[in-house]
């Protein structure tokens, strides 16, 4: 008789020693592609901060001077209160959208929703998920540091210096960055907010910010001059539009400051109203303490006054990074 073939099966056990070995195999390979992904949209996120650097410098050598941080018009209800992106557009060949700008009215205005409506994509973070707040206002990751106190405009009731290199009508040249451009940070970034309750509990973290005590957004905006009490305590009106409007020049939208070191957990807080309809009474006061935040594990990107981008961790000494934030306070560099 022909001898018979035998074929040998998988045992039950032999089966499950299998799946075993392939289930460790991708648990120890999914947190290197994790990272590889990661490292590829932190290298994105500075490149366009590179973009964005290089078009502030070309505005430069046209202009002899940096972008203001933010335009006040010193007419009430028309404050024309658009940020330096909306400067910086010709530069960034966005030329079609600058030219569809009214800037005879209000960045808010109707007549501007086409380009307050528009996305573009090097302002964008790629580990920050896309979201739109506020219906369809376009959103970004890249704010404007206005240096290291409250106020954004000098014309604070306290007459308090403004140190960054954006703020209300600045003309900041690099000649003014007298602690050196490349120790002053530029710009950094921001995590957008995602929705959520107006009103804060006094502890619940959240990627909105807060209004100063007392502060309606509409009719009363109090000034932000001590922020232990003023931003603390369950009550507070809490706004979840971090990260939306990059055409409009306000804290939280398109400003942040370097009071507070890098993803820093406590509250953002703003005070004043810093919206194109209301006075020159609450410009002025338009303050706040808002920090720079990032989904990049372990700190942030920071676009310097030179056009260096430089990855800056959450560890860094508070000193060191409210330095890096003055343009002109004479502090001595640390590393970041």
């Amino acid at each position: 008789m022909p001898a018979t073939s035998r074929y040998r099966a998988f045992t039950l056990i032999e089966l499950l020693v299998v799946i075993a070995i392939i289930a460790v195999l991708v648990a120890l390979l999914l947190p290197a592609v994790q990272q590889a992904r990661e490292a590829a949209r932190r290298a994105e996120c500075r490149n366009h901060l590179k973009q964005i650097g290089l078009a502030m410098h070309n505005y430069h050598d046209a202009h002899r001077t940096f972008p203001p941080g933010r335009i006040r018009s010193m007419v009430d209800g028309q404050g024309r209160c658009f940020s330096a992106y909306a400067c910086l557009l010709p530069f960034l060949e966005a030329s079609t959208l600058y030219q569809q700008i009214n800037f005879n009215l209000n960045p808010e205005d109707p007549g501007n929703a086409v380009p307050m409506d528009q996305t573009i994509p090097f302002f964008l973070c790629p580990s920050d998920p896309f979201k739109k707040l506020q219906g369809e206002n376009a959103v970004h990751n890249y704010p404007l540091n206005t240096g290291t106190t409250f106020p954004v405009s000098p014309r604070n009731p306290g007459g308090v210096p403004v140190t960054g290199v954006f703020y209300e009508n600045s003309r900041v040249r690099l000649a003014d960055i007298t602690d050196g451009s490349s120790h002053t940070v530029c710009v950094s970034e921001t995590v957008r907010s995602e929705g959520g309750p107006t009103t804060w509990d006094g502890s619940s973290p959240t990627k909105g910010f807060v209004l100063t005590q007392g502060n309606d957004n509409s009719s009363n905006g109090p000034e932000l001059t001590d922020y232990a009490s003023q931003c603390h305590g369950s009550g507070l009106k809490l706004q979840q539009t971090r990260g939306s409007k990059w055409l409009y020049g306000a804290p939280g939208h398109s400003m942040y400051n370097h009071i507070r070191p890098p993803n820093d957990p406590d509250v953002d807080c703003r005070g004043g109203l810093p919206h194109s309809i209301r006075t020159n009474q609450w410009w002025d006061r338009l303050s706040h303490n808002v920090a720079t935040h990032s989904r990049h594990p372990g700190g942030v990107q920071s676009l310097f006054s030179d056009g260096h981008v430089q990855f800056v961790g959450d560890s860094i000494n508070r000193a060191v990074w409210q330095g890096a934030g003055s343009r002109n306070g004479g502090e001595v560099g640390g590393d970041l």
